[in-house]
């Protein structure tokens, strides 16, 4: 099995668009995870049953299965310190 980190893309327009923004408003929404699962494919469809409102925002959308909202990425054993994720809001 591998991990996978998934957050919510930013370096896309989709984020501008009013009513385009499954993560608005901010609460009761996931907004990343690290999932152990054996593909990508896999990994996306934990965090989409795992997920919150954001999957109910904008009618058709389903974040965590589509590339256009989010990023879905093996984290590899051989790469250096760092933080995996925080998730944190104000």
């Amino acid at each position: 099995m591998k991990f996978w980190k998934l957050t919510p893309r930013h370096d896309t327009l989709w984020w501008c668009v009013d009513g385009k923004d499954p993560w608005t408003p901010y609460r009761e929404r996931a907004f990343g995870f690290v999932v152990r699962a054996p593909d990508a494919e896999q990994a996306r469809w934990l965090a989409h049953e795992a997920g919150g409102l954001e999957n109910e925002t904008v009618d058709g959308v389903a974040p965590w299965l589509d590339a256009n909202y989010s990023t879905c990425e093996e984290l590899r054993e051989d790469g250096g310190a760092e933080v995996v994720l925080v998730n944190f809001r104000h």
